[in-house]
This record gives structure tokens, sequence and C-alpha cells, in this order.
């Protein structure tokens, strides 16, 4: 064991980590800035939220560790791939019939120190079942096995994770977990027939949530139904100051939070719409409160990180030598990516509120452990691959 230790740490590929605990360093002290004030009217410690992150991002790194650590195969064989799904869907379930709503949705099982959240365990699970299925189809259209190639039973244990996820309710981690399933698929190019099928697929599967939204909004087909919740969220990001006292107040004081950061910001500790204004600023809303207090340039400099550790996933991905291990980086690359697109343009008002956190920065147990163990695995390829590239020479 310490003689493999001592192999991935010579290849050990610092493009990836060093963001990795930049940005972990970066939330830590933006969930104590976000925190503290609203803890101390309250009259709780002002440390509770830092201590649990710091708890969380030890956590995350031994799960990085773990994932790195591994060999790749584990996660192929058929016990994990089973055993997976049963868990999750066991998980999914527990969620939805055991547990009390949280913000209109069954999505959250507490485990006192952290609280689960199902689904986003789903999104690397997802990751790593799809991309067997993908490289399988490949294999199989390559050996002429058809049978092998159009077997629709794996693709009906993914539609099951999904709708399990849509029934909480669960729009936002739907609707990221749909996406990292079709670009994946978008991504395998023997899965299609030609560039011009792929744009079609993506067409079409882009007009559907665009008509979708429409209707959403002409009609509301859940009015005093358990979605209204769900519904009122996109009343806000239709016309946020029309319901400025209801669902519009978040993002009407993120509004407020990012015009007064301008620039540069107000400094460190000093922002005013996290002192009760802005709900949950250590959340979901974490990126509003940064922008006041660092200014744009902060923020740009956080989107950066990601940008960067996401296209080294991407990277990563191309140069592996197969499918398999490619998919499974632009899978987590393509995880990455929509995460913090969802945030961002929740906090912007460019997209619906979706209560996605930001990765890595954002409070939470479930996004940080999930996020590392993806992470962990992509380190992990990246290694094998140096090490190939090092023994060539």
């Amino acid at each position: 064991m310490i003689k493999k230790i001592k192999i991935k740490l010579r290849y050990f590929d610092f493009y990836l980590f060093i963001p990795y605990i930049i940005l972990c360093l970066v939330g830590t002290v933006m969930v104590y800035s976000a925190s503290s004030i609203n803890l101390s009217y309250a009259g709780m410690t002002t440390n509770f939220y830092l201590e649990r992150q710091l708890i969380y991002v030890f956590l995350g790194l031994i799960c990085f560790s773990l994932t790195m650590l591994l060999k790749l195969a584990n996660f192929t064989s058929k016990k994990f791939i089973i055993g997976g799904f049963w868990i999750i869907a066991g998980l999914l379930a527990y969620a939805k019939f055991m547990t009390k709503a949280v913000n209109g949705a069954n999505g959250w099982i507490n485990f006192k120190l952290f609280s689960l959240q199902p689904a986003e365990l789903c999104k690397l699970y997802l990751v790593l079942f799809v991309a067997q299925i993908l490289a399988r189809r490949e294999y199989f259209s390559l050996d002429n096995k058809i049978g092998g190639y159009r077997n629709w039973k794996p693709w009906l244990l993914v539609a099951i994770l999904l709708i399990m996820i849509l029934i909480e309710p669960d729009l936002g981690g739907f609707a990221i977990n749909l996406t990292i399933v079709s670009l994946m698929i978008l991504a395998n190019t023997a899965a299609l027939k030609s560039v011009k099928q792929a744009f079609s697929w993506l067409a079409v599967w882009a007009g559907t949530i665009i008509i979708l939204l429409v209707v959403l909004r002409k009609w509301n087909p859940v009015a005093g139904t358990k979605y209204t919740y769900m519904y009122s969220r996109l009343t806000a990001f239709y016309n946020p100051f029309k319901v400025a006292s209801d669902s519009g107040q978040q993002l009407i004081n993120s509004y407020y939070a990012i015009s007064n950061g301008g620039l540069f910001g107000l400094g460190l500790g000093n922002s005013i719409q996290k002192r009760g204004y802005l709900p949950e600023p250590y959340t979901d809303f974490i990126l509003a409160v940064t922008s006041e207090e660092l200014g744009a340039i902060g923020v740009a400099c956080i989107l950066a990180l990601i940008c960067w550790l996401t296209l080294r996933m991407f990277l990563i991905g191309i140069r592996a030598k197969n499918t398999y291990s490619a998919l499974i980086c632009y899978g987590i690359g393509t995880f990455f990516a929509v995460e913090t697109f969802f945030n961002l343009g929740a906090v912007t008002g460019l997209l619906p509120i979706t209560g996605v956190t930001f990765p890595f920065v954002s409070y939470g147990g479930s996004s940080m452990l999930v996020l590392s163990l993806a992470l962990g695995i992509v380190m992990n390829i990246s290694i094998h691959q140096r090490q190939v590239k090092f023994n060539k020479k």
C-alpha cells in the first residue's frame, strides 16, 4: 500500500489538486463570513457553520484520496453497478417517503453531522454508469454485435433514477442529472451517426425545455398541489419584483448584493445583504455575498478556478486511451460545469432558482463529499496517464 501511495504521489496532478484546495479554502472563509452575523443575531456561536465546513473539507480530502487510490476496474464491476443502483434508489425512496419536506422537496436525509442529498450522489453514479453503458455500446458496435449495441435495459435503470429525483420533487437535481446524461451521450461519437444527428438531438432536448417553460408561464397546472413551491420559483424568475415580498425576495436581494459589490467589493465581512436580507446566504447564494464583499474581480477569480478544473478534466479525457476513462472525464467535467452554470444563473437571474450549490464554495456536506469523490476519480485517471507517458520515455 505504501509503495502504491508513493507511485501515486510521484505522478500526482497538481493542476487538478491546487485549484481544488484553493476553492475549498475560499469556500470556508466565505461560509464563515456569510453565516457568522446571523448566528450572532440568533445568540448562537459564530463558528458553528465554519467548524462544520472544515469537517466537510477534511472528509472531502479523505474521499478524494480514496477514489484516487482505488483501481478504476472497481467502478466497472457488476456488483458496483447493481449494488450502487439499489443503494441510491433506496436512499431516494427513503428521502421521498420517510423524511419531512425541506423547501418543498423531500430530498434530504439527516445524519446529524450532515444531511445527505441522494440526488447529489446520483450525479456521480450516473457518470460512472452511463460511461460504462456507452463504452460497451462502442465495443459491441465495433464487433457488430447488434444485440449488445441496442440493449435498452441499462437505460431503464437510468430513467428510473431520474424519475425518482423528479417526483421528490427536485427540479434542479433532475435537470442537472438529465443534462449530464445527455451531454455524455453527445460526447460519445460512437453512439451517434453524424454531427448533424447530434445537433438535431440537442435541439429537440432544448426545444422541449423551452416549450415546458412557456407552458408553465401561461398556465399553472400545479396550483393547489405540493408542486406550487416549485412553480413560485418560476414566477420569481420571470418577474421577481412582482413577488418581492415572497418568492422574489432572494433574487432581488442577490441583485442588491451584486450591485453593492461593484468591481472591487465592500471588503471581506462587510456585506450588507447577509444581515438578514438575503435568505441562506452561505448555501446556494454564497456567490452573491462573495460578489458584495470581494467584487466582480473576486467572483471572476473563483470562476476562473472552476473553469480551469473543468477544462483540465476535458483535456485528461481527450488524452485517455480508452472510451470509458474519456467518458468519465467528460461526465465529471460536465457535472462541475453544469452545477456552476445553474448556480451562477440562479444568483444572476438568468435561470430559475433550483437550490444548486456552487462547487466547493457553498456550505454543504453532500456536495463537498460527492465532488471530492468525483475529482479523485479524475485524478486517478490523470496519474495513470502520466505514469504510462513517463514509462514510455
